[in-house]
This record gives structure tokens, sequence and C-alpha cells, in this order.
């Protein structure tokens, strides 16, 4: 677990974009504790009229009490219309803010969070948080305003009964919190296993063709009811001290109740108290002790929050890319990779070792190799995702980075569709395309069968690609591709789920349209591009 102290640093700084509606909220608050004081005094001021006590005006004493009821209901709908409406603002603020850094956060090779878990922290923990900053912290304050304004009135009329309530109340509270420590750590593995769950489902639905065809169905429902079994058995520990907790809370509530109802009755008997004063004192003992309970609610919320906090601390902390300005090179630029040598950060085995080679302008290269030598992390180091250990790589003269990105036309190995139709798969490499334009590159992609498809277009896709072949899905990823405006195209064994024919009319409009004006990489294990290709690089063992 992480310093108490940090993660309320954290908590401060994630708060600093919403202060303005926490304080509104606040201000609301204290209106809504002025009115309650008032329907106080104001039911107190009704009842002596009506024993005699006092000799105002019984239906001006109406009216005011009517008055300051009709008040408090216009704040209490517009305190809770302005809570609900900032926690969704403010909760919309820090999801975006979290998942733009995630996105931009600088990839090493792998994802330090899996998906799944990722997801869960942008949904759970972020609802959390956001509660705590929008509805707990405002609360907390609003809550000591009201009984701050609660026992100034109650020890302007009877000061012992209200240190008697104080100090019940209180040891109620401490009674009850002796389990700080013990609820955070069950709030964190709670958090960790319900993440892990997430991550199972999310992951087994997504490949659930394989799980079925692979017999690994029992094997995933049975981590299934493992990961909820351990949920199940950390949450009744915590349900068992925060039903102890209540217990405290039970009694220093009853006792205080007690305490002021007999307050009243002896009063009333020794002629010290009036019968308003006796409502005054039933109405002022809940609005003493709503308060502290409040307080006494809010630690197992705030253990909760601080355990989302650590969560979402671990993915600020993700290193994120360095913001430049994009550089665009004209033509087709040159690539030069010198002296590289890499190694993934945990691994000691070298990917690269002092390696050389140059991909000449609006040349075609094939990039072979044995499975595993490195291909596909050279790519990566061309797209600027990965930074050689040692030695450079440039383009057109300049070194690989996110601000040569646009310079790029990349296709990745496997199926990289998103969920959505093929139209705005395509859009997402120009959101500015013309029919004409989507036409053309389907064609060069040889994927004019969409044109073919009930809804062309328009036609749905699910995750990665799902209700197309995997033929298919290659093709109009290569399509969206061919939509980028850059000088070099890469294509990473983007024809391996293409036949014979389809990948050598691929190849045969590619090069028609490309080969020249673009440098273009292909990775390939197959003998279809050699006979367009101008160089073959063969990274070694």
């Amino acid at each position: 677990m992480r310093p108490l102290g940090e993660c309320i640093g954290t908590l401060r700084s994630l708060s600093r974009p919403v202060r303005w509606r926490i304080w509104i909220t606040v201000a609301a608050g204290v209106l809504r504790v002025a009115a309650s004081m008032c329907f106080v005094w104001a039911s107190k001021h009704l009842v002596d009229i009506a024993t005699g006590v006092s000799g105002d005006s019984l239906w001006g004493g109406i009216g005011l009490f009517a008055g300051i009821l009709a008040f408090q209901l216009i704040i209490v709908l517009f305190f809770n219309w302005w809570e609900g409406y900032s926690a969704i603002k403010a909760q919309n603020r820090l999801r975006q803010d979290i998942f733009s850094h995630v996105l931009k956060s600088r990839w090493d090779g792998r994802e330090r969070f899996l998906s799944g878990d990722t997801v869960n922290r942008l949904e759970e923990d972020i609802r959390v948080v956001s509660e705590l900053i929008i509805v707990r912290y405002p609360g907390v304050i609003i809550t000591v305003m009201q009984l701050a304004a609660a026992s100034v009135y109650l020890l302007k009329l009877a000061p012992n009964l209200l240190w008697v309530l104080l100090v019940l109340m209180f040891a109620a509270v401490v009674g009850s919190r002796l389990f700080f420590r013990r609820l955070r750590r069950l709030m964190t593995r709670i958090r960790t296993r319900e993440s892990e769950l997430q991550q199972l489902m999310q992951e087994s639905l997504l490949h659930r063709v394989l799980m079925l065809t692979i017999g690994g169905v029992e094997k995933v429902i049975e981590k299934f009811g493992w990961l909820q079994k351990d949920i199940e058995d950390s949450t009744r520990k915590r349900l068992d001290y925060n039903a102890m907790a209540r217990g405290f809370m039970f009694f220093g509530f009853q006792a205080g109740h007690a305490a002021a109802f007999l307050w009243g009755v002896f009063g009333i008997i020794h002629g010290t108290v009036t019968y308003g004063m006796m409502t005054a004192f039933l109405q002022l003992v809940g609005q003493v002790q709503r308060p502290v309970a409040e307080l006494g609610r809010q630690v197992p919320a705030f253990i909760n929050a601080i355990s989302s906090v650590e969560r979402l601390m671990e993915l600020q902390e993700l290193e994120k890319e360095p913001e430049t300005e994009p550089v665009t090179i004209d033509g087709a630029p040159e690539i030069v990779v010198d002296s590289v040598s890499y190694t993934y950060p945990g691994q000691s085995r070298k990917v690269f070792d002092n390696f050389s080679c140059t991909f000449p302008s609006g040349s075609l290269t094939i990039v072979a190799g044995a499975t595993g030598v490195g291909k596909s992390t050279l790519i990566r180091m061309i797209l600027g995702l990965l930074r050689p250990d040692s030695g450079s790589v440039t383009i057109g003269g300049h070194p690989c980075g996110a601000a040569l990105r646009g310079n790029f036309m990349y296709i990745p190995q496997g199926n990289s569709l998103l969920s959505g139709t093929i139209r705005s798969n395509l859009l997402l490499a120009d959101p500015a395309a013309s029919e004409s334009g989507l036409r053309r590159v389907l064609e060069t992609a040889a994927a004019g069968f969409v044109f073919d498809l009930p809804q062309g277009l328009d036609t749905p896709c699910g995750e990665v690609g799902s209700g197309l072949s995997e033929g298919q899905a290659q093709r109009i990823a290569i399509a969206r591709a061919l939509l980028r405006k850059g000088g070099v195209m890469i294509l990473d064994e983007a024809t391996s789920a293409l036949d014979k024919d389809t990948e050598e009319r691929l190849l045969e409009n590619l090069c028609r349209d490309y080969h020249g004006t673009k440098t273009i990489l292909l990775i390939s294990h197959r003998d279809a591009a050699s006979r367009y290709a101008d160089f073959k690089i063969t990274i070694p063992d």
C-alpha cells in the first residue's frame, strides 16, 4: 500500500478541475443546513404559540412554517440535481483524462496492465473516486457545518445535554473505526480480484471459439468460480467488520436519543422545559446524531476510494510519449537503421546487436527471417514505438519517434478491425475521405467484395472483424492504411490470410499505384512478393 499522504495528494490534484463545482455544492449544502435550523426554530415557535408560551399570531407562525418548508424543498431539489449532474461531469472529465493518458503512454513492447484490468480501473475506480470528490468530500464539509449549527443551537437550549450526546456519539464512532487498516486491505484485495474477473470474462468472450475448440471452457469456468469465491469471502469479512461498526453506532444512537428524551421528560416535570423546547430537543438530537453517524459512514467509503486512487495512480505513472509537433516528409524517404541494439525490458536475450540496414527511397524491400528473430521489433522501432538501446533509426534524416507517425501507411499483422462498420473502420485513417476515395482504396486492396455485401460500406464489423473472413478483414485493413498520406508503407504479414491469386492481385495493385512513390517494407514468409521486390533483407538468428 502507498503512503496515505501520497494518495491524498493525488486526490487533491484529481479534484482541481472541478473544485468550483465542489464549492457550489458546499454553498447549496450550507443553505440546506440553514433551512433545517430555521425549520427547528419554526417548529418550536409554532408549538409555543399553540401551548400559550408565545403570544404571537398562530396564522403568522403557520405561514412562516410553510414558507420555510417551501424553501427547504427548493434547496433540496436543486442540491440533488446539481450533485448528480456534477458527479457525471467529473466522472467523464476524469475518465477522459486518464483514458487519454493511457492511450498516449509509451509502449515498451508489452502492456503493463491487462486490458480488462485497465477497463475496470477506468470504469469502477473512476466512479468511486469521482463520487468521493463530488459527493463525499463536500458532504463531509456540509455535515460538519450541520453538526456545528445543531450543536450551537442545542448548546443555547441545554448545554449539558449537548456534551452528553457528543461524548456518546464520538465514543461510538471511534469504537466503530478500529478496523481501518483491515478494511483498506480487504477493499484493495476485492478491487484487484474484480479486475481479474473482468479480464477473464473479457478475454474468454473475445476468444470463445478458441475456448470451445481446445476444451478450455471448464478451466475458465473453474477459475471464474474461484475468483468469485475469493471476492465473496473478502466481502463477507468486510461486512463482518462493518456489522461490528454498525453495532457501536446503533448503541450510540439509541443512548443519545434516550438521553434527549429523558432530559425533556424530566425538564417538563420540573418546569424547566416547554413543549416547544421538547420538540426542538428531539429534532436537534437527530441533527447532531446524523452528522456524527454520517462522518462515521464516510470512513469505509474513504478507504474504498483510497484503494481506487492507488489503482488510478498506477495508470497515471505510465510514461507518456513526449508531445512534439508533427513532422511531414515529402516524397518517399530513405530509412536508415544504423548499428542498432535492442533488448526487451525484463529479458536478457538481445533481439538486435549492432544491426544495420538501409531501405532506399521509393524501393520495395522484403524483410525476411525466421520466426522470432525481430522482424516486427524492427518495424516497431521504425514506427517510433520502441527506442533502441544504442544506435539510431532515421527516416529522411529525421530520428524516428511520435512526430513522424503521420508519414506511415501501416498494416499490422493479424486482424486489426474495430467494432463498428466497414466505413467507420476506413474513416479512422482519413475522416474526410470521399465515397470515391473509399472505393479507390478498396479496389486497390482487392477488397471490391465490400460493394457486393447487402449493406456495402455500412456492413457491421464485430470485435476484431468478426462477421468477416480473416482474408476479408486483412484487405479492409490494407485499404484503411492506403487512405493515409504518408510516404512509407509497411505491411507486417498483411497477406498471410489471402489465397495465392488474391495475394498476387493485391501486390500487383500496390506496385502499380505506389512502387517508386512510396518506400515500401513488406514482412512476409511467402514467395509471391519476391518478383516485385527491389531488395531483400534477411535478419539473422
